[in-house]
């Protein structure tokens, strides 16, 4: 039993959307035309009269399943995605809300958080976001992160000790969320009914036009077409953090740029009043 799928499922997700797209019209076209090459007139006849009338009912109650087994699969693939970027949009602000206090406060044991805090946004947009398409595990390794909590708790002010305390609470838990929509995998058998119930779908719309070929030709190109855009809308959006619309750290980038420069214009602060110090 296949309880996970292949590495090759998120090599084909990681495809540019052109490409994708590509890659399904051509693997549901190609069905439609093997369905209308092959399987009809063995089943049908040449002439489509070897099965006898087929009422349209049939193949339109496997569309209606397949329809509504699409929408319910979109539902909450479209919710997981809207988590992700809130969950990014969440962590990011909780760690410039937490840069915020840090300045407002003027504090000097302040310093020691600022380090760690800028240790620890350069940490998830470097080491621990690039895991996240491949994360198998709701854990990652993260020691700067451990290191801004010690460096809280070691925080003499105890009005903003408290404030940072809350707003690491906050980022980690939108990181922990994070991590845990990161290694959710939609199961292999959801994409096995799926996939059985599409392919029922284009063999009972062959097999209402099994007497007409141009107008069996028209009807699976049509319905070929509509199940590629499906597929099209699950596979952009099922792995939020793999693809081409994947969720992106570009809040933290730009507030692991701006502590960056912080920390740099500082450094060179602290380097003139020495030298100023030494030449007096």
């Amino acid at each position: 039993m296949i309880t996970r799928l292949p590495v090759f499922f998120d090599h084909f997700l990681a495809l540019p959307m052109p490409l994708m797209v590509l890659c399904l019209l051509v693997y549901w076209g190609g069905l439609a035309f093997a369905v209308h090459r092959w399987l009809v007139p063995w089943i049908a006849g040449r002439t489509g009269q070897k099965l006898g009338r087929m009422e349209a009912e049939v193949p339109a109650q496997i569309g209606l399943a397949f329809g509504l087994l699409i929408s319910f699969i979109a539902i909450p693939v479209w919710e997981q995605h809207s988590l992700a970027e809130e969950s990014a949009r969440t962590e990011a602000a909780a760690f410039r809300e937490m840069a915020e206090s840090i300045d407002d406060a003027h504090a000097t044991a302040g310093e020691g958080v600022r380090a760690a805090l800028c240790d620890t946004v350069e940490f998830i947009v470097n080491e621990e976001w690039p895991q996240l398409p491949h994360l198998l595990a709701p854990r990652v390794t993260a020691d700067p992160i451990r290191e801004l909590r010690a460096a809280i708790q070691a925080t003499p002010d105890d009005s903003l000790r408290g404030e940072l305390h809350d707003l690491y609470k906050q980022a980690a838990t939108a990181r922990e969320t994070r991590l845990r929509i990161a290694a959710t995998r939609p199961p292999p058998a959801r994409w096995g009914i799926v996939g059985v119930l599409a392919i029922l779908t284009l063999l009972g719309v062959g097999l209402i036009h099994a007497e007409s070929r141009r107008a069996r030709r028209m009807a699976l190109g049509m319905v070929a077409v509509g199940i590629s855009c499906c597929f099209v809308v699950l596979f952009a959006y099922t792995r939020p953090y793999l693809g081409q619309f994947a969720v992106k750290p570009v809040d933290l980038q730009d507030l692991a740029a701006e502590l960056d420069a912080e920390h740099g214009s500082g450094s060179a602060v602290t380097v003139v009043a020495a030298e100023g110090r030494l030449v007096r």
